[in-house]
């Protein structure tokens, strides 16, 4: 014989462990799909920096070819892509760095959170 504050005891027990597993289950989840390895970083950094010099030497070329100002379309435009390179591997950076510690504050990674 069992009273009810017995079964309620056990039924809050109960709830308490399986709100437990669940809890360290999203955590474990969270851990698998957070871990980034360094070559895949290196690889998204190369690509994002090759990709937006290749663009813009390819641009130049282009301007180049259409009015006959060589070589200074394709160094404007490679420096244009330089700059953009630079500038979209420190996006990806920060990017990187706020999903891996949300806790950061918008003064920190010096972006706007409604952004």
């Amino acid at each position: 014989m069992s009273s009810p504050e017995n079964d309620d005891l056990g039924t809050r027990i109960a709830r308490a462990k399986s709100a437990q597993e669940q809890a360290e289950k999203k955590q474990r989840q969270r851990e698998a799909s957070a871990g980034v390895s360094a070559g895949a970083l290196a690889l998204r950094y190369g690509a994002e920096f090759g990709a937006a010099v290749f663009v813009g030497i390819l641009i130049g070329l282009g301007i180049d070819h259409v009015f006959g100002s060589e070589p200074w379309g394709l160094l404007i435009m490679m420096s244009f892509g330089l700059a953009a390179g630079i500038l979209g591997v420190i996006r990806a950076y920060k990017e990187l760095t706020k999903a891996t510690n949300p806790a950061m504050s918008a003064d920190e990674t010096g972006t706007n959170p409604e952004e």
